[in-house]
């Protein structure tokens, strides 16, 4: 599938209002596209404050501008909020939906920022750490133990887009990523 045809099919998703993360998830998704449009990995996160109110909203970054193998969506979303939010809102009360499973670095940050809520469309089996929280170090376990992950509430054909979202251009993003780490093959 082109990218042309990934953001028609976001533009035109029809949200269901009967699951409860649609329209967060549908957003999640328009920023992984915008992501995508601009040659990084496709995937958007969102910050909601205790009220279900968007506080912020980042999507991947990897490769903008310069590289930056810190700017994935989670890791911009809680910068902005260690930064500009945290003494106004305490981050118990707080929901993340992500559009792709959080990777090990980004998980290990939510872990520590002590947001309350993580939800993420579609597990990422090649990377993601939730559902191998097990795997963690007993302490990494115990700071889990004091926050929620869940998949999000929202239609299979959401989830459905978020995975091709996730998964377009990942061999090229690979591999500029092997580049960049000077494993050039």
């Amino acid at each position: 599938m082109t990218l042309d045809q990934l953001a028609l099919r976001v533009k035109k998703f029809p949200i269901k209002e009967s699951f409860r993360d649609e329209e967060v998830g549908l957003r999640c998704c328009e920023l992984a596209l915008d992501a995508l449009s601009s040659g990084n990995y496709g995937v958007g996160a969102v910050l909601l404050d205790a009220n279900g109110y968007v506080l912020i909203e980042e999507n991947n970054a990897v490769f903008s501008t310069r590289f930056c193998s810190s700017a994935h969506a989670e890791m911009r979303v809680i910068d902005k909020y260690e930064s500009d939010f945290r003494e106004t809102y305490p981050p118990g009360q707080l929901k993340l939906v992500v559009s792709l499973e959080p990777c090990p670095m980004c998980l290990s940050r939510i872990l520590l920022s002590g947001i309350g809520v993580i939800k993420y469309l579609v597990k990422d089996s090649a990377g993601g750490m939730v559902e191998r929280m097990s795997d963690m170090p007993p302490a990494w376990q115990n700071l889990a133990n004091l926050q929620s992950f869940y998949h999000a509430h929202a239609s299979d054909e959401l989830c459905q887009l978020a995975l091709e979202l996730s998964q377009h251009n990942i061999v090229y993003l690979r591999e500029a990523l092997m580049k960049q780490r000077g494993n050039e093959k």
